[in-house]
């Protein structure tokens, strides 16, 4: 085991800011439950507040994502590791030292992040067959009112064109 010389400001910077990220994980993680039970249940307004929340979300991980990087710089660098050291090498080089808390958030942060992208995943494919759904429906009800009968002139039904276009609600 190596001495163990550690700044502990510079650590505790570094924790706090994992500690952070792993919350907002979780948080995430929960959100995309809930956002899969929304696409599941085709709850449209849902969706859009869910989708709001996980914008609002996505911009503190990322804020909280530098300054997380930065604390493991700063830590790196007082460990006599590269500065763009990742966090899992860090907790390693720590964990060589006697401090196993950096390893045991590592493993913990590796493993929320692989249940986000399972969970979002699923929820891409839910909203893709959900889309490819409604695209098909719209493509259907379209040709219907293209191909509808007109009343004609001379007192019968004729088969004609109307010429009629569906817009999407997002374009």
């Amino acid at each position: 085991m190596e001495s163990l010389e550690i700044d502990f400001m510079v650590l505790k910077k570094m924790m706090t800011a994992v500690t952070a990220q792993a919350a907002l994980l979780d948080e995430l993680l929960e959100l995309l439950g809930r956002e899969t039970t929304e696409l599941s249940a085709v709850n449209i307004a849902a969706m859009t507040q869910t989708n709001q929340a996980k914008e609002a979300l996505l911009k503190k991980i990322s804020e909280n994502a530098q300054v997380m990087q930065q604390a493991i710089a700063d830590m790196a660098t007082g460990e006599d590791l590269a500065p763009d050291s990742p966090f899992g090498v860090v907790a390693e080089h720590l964990s060589k030292k006697g401090l196993t808390e950096p390893l045991i958030w590592q493993a913990r942060l590796k493993s929320t992040a692989e249940k986000i992208r399972q969970v979002a995943t699923t929820n891409h494919g839910i909203a893709e067959r959900f889309s490819s759904t409604i695209a098909t429906s719209l493509n259907l009800v379209t040709r219907i009112i293209n191909q509808s009968n007109v009343y004609g002139a001379t007192g019968g039904y004729k088969k004609s064109t109307t010429g009629a276009v569906m817009i999407n609600r997002e374009a």
